[in-house]
């Protein structure tokens, strides 16, 4: 009998938690769609959580990137998007400038700008505000007609420059190739173990890109939850993890370092077997007085395997490698890094450009570039 009782509690006890777990899950449910309908009366849209729109920018941004059996990913030819309010398109070629043909016309100059998402421009509103297509208005009043093509890819580093300028660029016949690269490098340069063939960074960047996106978790996509995050104080889910490391460190490895010196070298080396010039630029990065904590945030994120605080000086020893083999091999530096015409408002975040920077990088470039471009034309 004792037993009999003993069964019958547990059944009770298991009936009244299923039971409350039940019009919890209701209840929950039912909250859930309150805050959505409410949301859709006041505003006339149906909402959705930070997450899910980040997510949809960025499955939306993949219709301008593909797969790339050497690049890991590259532009997808002859695409347009609104990425977050922003219009990117690529021409035909698969490069952020204007629609031409790969075919040099008599007494044209053209020069090609290499790097990743500094060099894209990417918080530029439009493809004209980028500072590669600034840089060529300011070009146009020269002795002869210039294009400049901006070849630079979100999340390429001095080795996809390498492969692009193989495959791609030297195809252009370009009188000028300008290499303004270091920060993605740091992100193979820091983790650990140290990969030459930068295999990391290659899965990492296609993560960024949308290529290679984990399902959302159910959770993320609850308009209810969020609000609730926001009322404890943590607005954002943590940032997933990426990277296999033990840990951000305060240096980069000599071997990411020497391995970036080699695919500088080798970059100089190709340009000028087909007859063009090289610049080499460094590149400068920012913690923003009134936004360090965003900045370091955006830093950690993309670099992870380096802590935020010490980026400015490790960037400096790939811009020390830049001014070595500029030295080395009589090729023209453009020291942008060291320029004391920076300051907060040229920057969006901590890498890339506001519309103020963009022009002020354009004007930094232009003198050097003209005298480089001048004269006639190769035919």
């Amino acid at each position: 009998m004792c037993g009999r009782s003993r069964v019958a509690v547990a059944r009770r006890v298991a009936r009244d938690t299923a039971s409350a777990l039940l019009v919890t899950v209701g209840l929950i449910i039912a909250a859930e769609l309150a805050m959505r309908c409410w949301s859709r009366f006041r505003t006339g849209q149906w909402p959705s959580t930070l997450a899910s729109r980040l997510r949809d920018s960025h499955v939306n941004a993949t219709v301008l990137y593909r797969r790339h059996p050497f690049l890991h990913s590259a532009p997808r030819e002859g695409m347009r998007a609104s990425v977050l309010g922003k219009i990117v398109t690529f021409n035909s070629l698969g490069y952020r400038s204007p629609e031409r043909s790969p075919a040099k016309p008599p007494g044209m100059r053209r020069v090609v700008c290499a790097g990743g998402s500094t060099t894209f421009d990417l918080l530029a509103s439009r493809d004209e505000e980028t500072w590669p297509w600034r840089l060529e208005d300011a070009l146009r009043d020269g002795p002869a007609p210039v294009e400049v093509w901006n070849a630079g890819f979100p999340g390429w580093t001095s080795l996809e420059n390498l492969i692009s300028l193989a495959l791609r660029e030297v195809d252009l016949r370009p009188d000028v190739v300008l290499l303004f690269q270091g920060i993605n490098d740091l992100q193979a340069a820091a983790h650990i173990p140290f990969d030459p063939q930068y295999t990391f960074h290659a899965s990492m960047s296609a993560t960024v890109l949308g290529l290679d996106l984990p399902p959302l978790p159910l959770y993320e996509r609850s308009v209810l939850l969020e609000r609730l995050r926001a009322v404890v104080g943590r607005p954002l889910a943590p940032a997933p993890e990426r990277h296999a490391s033990d840990g951000p460190h305060d240096q980069i490895t000599q071997e990411g370092i020497a391995v970036f010196e080699r695919n500088v070298r080798s970059f100089v080396a190709i340009a000028r077997a087909h007859g063009a010039q090289v610049v080499l630029v460094t590149q400068p990065v920012r913690i923003r007085a009134a936004h360090a904590n965003a900045d370091r945030a955006i830093l950690a994120w993309w670099i992870p395997d380096l802590a935020p605080q010490v980026v400015a000086t490790e960037l400096e020893r790939l811009n020390d490698v830049l001014r070595t083999v500029a030295g080395a091999t009589s090729v023209p530096l453009l020291d942008v890094a060291r320029d004391e015409r920076w300051d907060d408002g040229d920057f969006g975040d901590a890498l890339h450009y506001t519309a103020a920077g963009s022009k002020k990088l354009a004007a930094m470039l232009t003198p050097r570039l003209r005298s480089l471009l001048g004269g006639t034309g190769a035919p």
